[in-house]
């Protein structure tokens, strides 16, 4: 019975270890994305772990997870929010993007050393992640092209309401011309005509 217990001790003895993970209180991300750290020990030679990310003091919506070989610390998750990174000794470094204004909340990090034996977990107390949201005020430059639009359709919009004008234009030009240069050759015949009747007209009175 005491050799029992013994093995049983000796077997869970090293489950009762916890691995010590911290974090920074408080960070400050902008435009979506923020830089997060978290520390853990023992500092030992590792070489499979297990890192995931949490949403909330007590939740288990987790963000993000991924199964890093040391041989390869970096690693990138894709999704909504997605995190990339990479494991140093005793520490991973990860940037969280793809976050809103409306995710700001505290974000816990889980690491499992999972190769060598035995087996340790870790969570950490969690870091408040206040995610500044990016107001929608126009800026100097979109501004300035907003107005080159507006000014640009309203010119269309005016050669549009004046499309037919210069056609118009045109139409009366031609029909002027026409005339008058019709007058003028009415006139040059009705001159023409007139030369050989005052010629005639002569000659009877001479005689």
């Amino acid at each position: 019975m005491i050799i029992t217990l013994i093995r049983i001790f000796i077997i869970f003895i090293p489950l009762g270890f916890a691995l010590q993970v911290s974090q920074p209180y408080r960070v400050v991300g902008k435009e979506g994305e923020v830089s997060l750290h978290c520390s853990f020990g023992p500092k030992s030679r590792l070489e499979e772990m297990q890192v995931s990310l949490y949403k909330g003091s007590h939740g288990r919506e987790r963000i993000c997870s991924v199964f890093v070989n040391l041989s390869e610390p970096y690693f990138t998750t894709d999704g909504t929010v997605n995190c990339r990174g990479n494991i140093s000794s005793g520490r991973v470094d990860m940037i969280i993007s793809g976050l809103r204004g409306e995710d700001t909340d505290l974000y816990r990090c889980e690491i499992e050393i999972l190769f060598p034996p035995p087996y340790v977990r870790g969570v950490g107390k969690g870091t408040v992640v206040y995610i500044q949201e990016t107001p929608n005020c126009p800026t100097a430059s979109s501004l300035s092209q907003s107005q080159s639009q507006r000014q640009t359709s309203e010119r269309e919009a005016v050669k549009d309401d004046l499309g037919p004008l210069p056609l118009l234009y045109a139409i009366l030009i031609i029909t002027s011309c026409s005339f008058i240069l019709q007058f003028i050759i009415c006139k040059w015949r009705a001159s023409s005509s007139m030369a050989p009747m005052l010629s005639q007209k002569e000659s009877y009175m001479k005689f």
